[in-house]
């Protein structure tokens, strides 16, 4: 059994694990943001981890051929369907970042009061970016039905939950004190729940129609028609880093 693609994955995935976590962005944040200003350091946080997250799916779709197959159920009519749903319904999360501003992605500097976020996407769940992390790994890990798309699940998977629970929850209880408890009460991290139990509701002309409607227009358009497209490219380009490469390159040198 060849375990180099595995070794790969794992070295990519824990990669962009550890640039994400806490004490690593802290040391970074404490250190950049005094010499350049929040925005740029934060768009130098975000390109970071878009540029890591990528390099681990573009290995796994490069790679997925030479780790087992598990299963194989694109022959099975509707299949395509339900991956694409999948994907919709993740990019539609997605957009709940955008409800934190533009300063979440470094293009503006953050709000001096910045309350803690309790309308719009958080009515529907708690935790909107989770969930939309959730639905990219599950879709891709359903497509490619490989044994390296579990390992790239299972990593990344337990990372997303992990920093839910033990540093973000924690990190915002901290923050907002009983207004975060108050809300949590309220909001279920399952999507819709809370609102079907009536715990929350949409107040009159609080639902952002045009944005959630706008949000789930672009995302089928992505992923019904321009995924494969991003699908073709991922299996072409070339691999975004190659630090895990050359550790395995060098201890095979040293010690095969």
């Amino acid at each position: 059994m060849e375990f180099e693609p595995y070794l790969q994955m794992a070295g990519h995935t824990l990669l962009f694990c550890f640039w994400s976590s806490l004490w690593p962005r802290q040391f970074v944040k404490e250190r950049l943001e005094p010499l350049v200003g929040f925005r740029t350091y934060r768009l130098f946080y975000v390109i970071g981890t878009v540029f890591l997250f990528g390099n681990t799916l573009l290995y796994l779709f490069q790679h997925s051929g030479q780790s087992a197959q598990l299963w194989n159920f694109t022959a099975i009519p509707g299949y395509r369907y339900i991956l694409n749903t999948i994907g919709t319904i993740g990019i539609f999360f997605f957009f709940g970042t955008f409800s934190l501003g533009l300063s979440f992605w470094g293009l503006k500097d953050p709000p001096t009061e910045g309350g803690l976020q309790t309308g719009g996407y958080y009515k529907i769940t708690r935790h909107p970016l989770y969930w939309s992390v959730f639905c990219l790994l599950l879709g891709h890990t359903l497509r490619l039905g490989s044994a390296l798309a579990v390992l790239w699940f299972v990593l990344l998977e337990t990372y997303n939950v992990f920093g839910v629970v033990v540093f973000e929850n924690p990190g915002l209880r901290r923050q907002y004190g009983e207004e975060w408890v108050a809300f949590k009460n309220r909001v279920s991290t399952i999507p819709f729940l809370s609102l079907l139990r009536g715990d929350v509701k949409f107040e009159p002309g609080e639902f952002p129609t045009r944005r959630f409607v706008g949000a789930g227009v672009f995302a089928a358009i992505v992923i019904f028609f321009l995924h494969d497209v991003l699908i073709w490219l991922c299996y072409y380009l070339p691999p975004l880093g190659t630090v895990t490469e050359k550790v395995i390159s060098e201890y095979q040198r040293i010690f095969g």
